[in-house]
């Protein structure tokens, strides 16, 4: 049965009967920013399944107001009593976009949980009831889908469904449609009311569209500079006041533009300033490496003569290279390189989560990245001196180089994605009660991971490289053959090596490419 605007009015409806109980007060509410007014003597009283729109011109509070009520945002003054569970819809929806939209439902969920529990695979229950109402929202089909496959209108709706999982009395929705067009916004608005409906749920919900809460909202509470201005307001006021306030701002922001433009004049000076800082450094450089005429007139035919010797010149020299020993140096570079990797990104991954801002303990974080720091001052080469020193001469030694070379790398380089991580959906899934470890793993983990593997890649790839100077060490690999015949000037047999290593490293990058290509190929 459809539902008459007037039938939507909470005083239209609820004047029969016995008077609803209030679940929500509001009572000389103020809430100030510095020396800017939030929110100014508010009160408002919000019944047992009642639906309330809140509209205003932008920055008249409305956002505050429904952060008041999550307790999110503290009052100066008065009090905000609201003793119902709540679920958020943030007009960002701080879903996790690599996830399927099952998980992000079943991230609603996490705050019943262990993180044990919810690990690797949620429990059957909540499974069964994210399905549901995956369902109910119209979803059935897409459950197995990553959210950032799914269209706007497709998101909101598991945007929904996550917070129907955290079982609330009450959904507070800041602008849930303010990125959708006009269909999808009646579509997830009605969607919105009934499941409230079904529920008993209310819903307060930031509106911009005076016609779209005058539909689906049973009163309509204005803001405008703070001030509760009335609880209803018409469809044609609206328009007006919106049109008016949003000319102005864009005036004002137009303004601003034009006054923050840097001259062209001096955007030319900086640069000027900046080239000739450059050179002045570059000239302080060459002039303190004493670098002598003599040197220089020699080095052009020096580099001739060397390039000349490094390839063979008759088939003899050709097959003096000994290619089966070369073979067997190179496969155990490789395995170096492979042992090293995968060990110092075992290593990295716990240090990194302890270094990252966004996850590690503020307590051990400085000690993390001053080590780490420490870690990477060491070049591989002095690594590999320091192990031959320590456990001797062979690929134990590169090995251990490799890791200590690749922790201190890899680290940077992991919790530099950790931190890059939006931070809205770790943030959302605090608030739904999440432990850190599980905002890590269901937030943090699948957003950061194609970075993690794109930057695992290429310390492979390079390891391949560093691996092959060890040898000069004697810590194992190719790189003990390279020196050995560059000390007996036998030049073809270090190109032959080079040549070697070249394809391992063109290999490498070429399953690097392939493993980005189907990462993006996931992601669009």
């Amino acid at each position: 049965m459809q539902i008459s605007d007037k039938e939507h009015r909470g005083p239209g409806r609820q004047l029969t009967g016995s008077k609803p109980r209030t679940v929500i007060a509001v009572r000389d509410l103020s809430v100030v920013y510095g020396s800017t007014v939030g929110l100014e003597n508010i009160s408002l009283s919000i019944s047992a399944s009642e639906h309330i729109a809140i509209t205003g011109p932008s920055g008249s509070g409305k956002t505050t107001l429904l952060r008041a009520i999550a307790k999110k945002v503290a009052p100066n003054v008065g009090t905000v009593t609201c003793h119902r569970r709540t679920a958020t819809i943030y007009q960002d929806l701080r879903l996790v976009p690599q996830c399927t939209a099952l998980s992000n439902v079943l991230h609603g969920s996490v705050g019943r949980h262990c993180a044990l529990r919810t690990a690797l695979v949620f429990p059957k229950e909540e499974r069964e009831r994210a399905t549901k109402l995956l369902k109910r929202v119209g979803l059935g089909a897409k459950l197995n889908q990553p959210v950032w496959s799914l269209s706007g209108g497709e998101q909101q709706r598991v945007a929904i469904a996550r917070a129907l999982m955290q079982e609330p009395e009450v959904i507070l929705a800041d602008e849930p449609v303010a990125a959708l067009d006009d269909v999808n916004a009646h579509a997830i608005l009605k969607l919105l009311r009934e499941v409230a409906d079904e529920r008993g749920i209310n819903v307060v919900a930031v509106l911009h569209s005076g016609r779209l809460a005058d539909k689906y909202f049973d009163r309509i509470v204005r803001l405008n500079d703070g001030e509760l201005e009335s609880d209803e307001v018409t469809d044609s006021q609206w328009s007006h006041l919106q049109d008016s306030k949003q000319g102005q701002e864009g005036q004002a922001a137009a303004s601003e533009f034009r006054s923050t433009q840097p001259q062209a004049g001096e955007s030319s000076l900086k640069w000027f300033g900046l080239i000739a800082a450059l050179a002045a450094v570059y000239a302080w450089s060459l002039s303190g490496l004493n670098i002598s005429e003599r040197q220089l007139e020699g080095m052009g035919s020096g580099l001739l003569t060397f390039l000349g010797e490094l390839f063979p010149t008759s088939t003899q020299e050709l097959s003096e290279i000994p290619w089966q020993t070369l073979l067997a140096a190179l496969v155990e570079t490789v395995q170096m390189a492979f042992v090293g990797t995968v060990l110092g990104v075992l290593f990295s991954f716990p240090l990194a989560a302890l270094a990252a801002r966004n996850t590690g303990p503020r307590v051990v974080r400085h000690g993390v990245r001053f080590l780490l720091n420490a870690i990477r001052t060491v070049p591989s080469l002095i690594w590999a001196l320091l192990f031959v020193a320590a456990v001797g001469l062979g690929s134990v030694a590169g090995i251990l180089a490799l890791v200590a070379y690749s922790v201190g790398y890899l680290s940077k380089f992991f919790y530099e994605a950790f931190e890059g991580v939006d931070p809205g959906p770790p943030e959302a899934l605090r608030e739904i009660g999440a432990s850190g470890l599980q905002r890590f793993f269901h937030a943090v983990w699948p957003a950061a991971m194609p970075a993690f593997l794109s930057s695992s890649m290429f310390m492979l790839e390079y390891n391949v490289r560093a691996a092959s100077v060890l040898g000069v060490v004697d810590a194992g690999g190719i790189g003990f053959y390279i020196k050995q015949y560059i000390d007996f000037r036998f030049f073809p047999a270090v190109t032959a090596s080079l040549l070697m290593i070249l394809a391992v490293v063109l290999l490498l990058d070429a399953l690097s490419s392939r493993l980005r290509t189907a990462l993006i190929k996931r992601r669009s």
